[in-house]
């Protein structure tokens, strides 16, 4: 998680927090227990800023509470088939046969070594992703992205459509994970 992301992480549970935390100073009177906080009026010093600053937090609580229920309810659904439609019938391609696909066509390639191909599917929507060790040579880049046409263009053939379905391909370098893990524990 990027320093970015903590930092927004962080702002939003303490705005939580302190949501909370009021919420729970008020309404501790429905249930008994053995430790009693005084009321938040009675906080000194932040008694004029505790009404403004808690209809705020709440006011964003709310907005975004409304913008992860309309994300969650409209994220698309991963499956592991692929149902293509064709005016001569119905093409039922499984995740595994993709990999097993790919992972064939990479395996070709003599630039990369021990391959390891993930494949994400959704109704419109292939992501490859291939992983693995990349050699050392003058023309990787440009062997690579021969590589993601390839991929690209046989996945196509291999469904017989190009019309309704994207396909994105991207390559993994282990090499370059395996040092930035390195760096990361050092």
């Amino acid at each position: 998680m990027g320093k970015m992301r903590k930092l927004l992480f962080s702002i939003l549970l303490l705005g939580l927090f302190i949501t909370l935390f009021f919420v729970f100073i008020e309404n501790q009177q429905a249930i008994h227990l053995p430790v009693r906080f005084i009321s938040m009026y009675d906080y000194p010093g932040i008694e004029p800023y505790v009404q403004p600053v808690l209809f705020w937090l709440s006011a964003v609580f709310i907005v975004i509470a409304v913008l992860l229920l309309i994300v969650t309810i409209f994220y698309p659904k991963k499956s592991s088939t692929l149902t293509v439609e064709h005016k001569n019938g119905t093409l039922k391609i499984q995740r595994r046969a993709i990999e097993n696909f790919v992972l064939k066509i990479v395996q070709k390639e003599p630039f990369i070594e021990n391959p390891m191909v993930k494949a994400k599917m959704s109704k419109k929507k292939i992501r490859i992703k291939i992983a693995g060790n990349m050699r050392k040579t003058m023309s990787v880049p440009e062997k690579q992205e021969e590589l993601i046409d390839e991929v690209k263009n046989e996945v196509s053939n291999l469904m017989g459509t190009t019309e309704n379905i994207e396909t994105e391909v991207r390559l993994q370098d282990y090499q370059k994970d395996s040092a930035n893990q390195q760096n990361k524990v050092q």
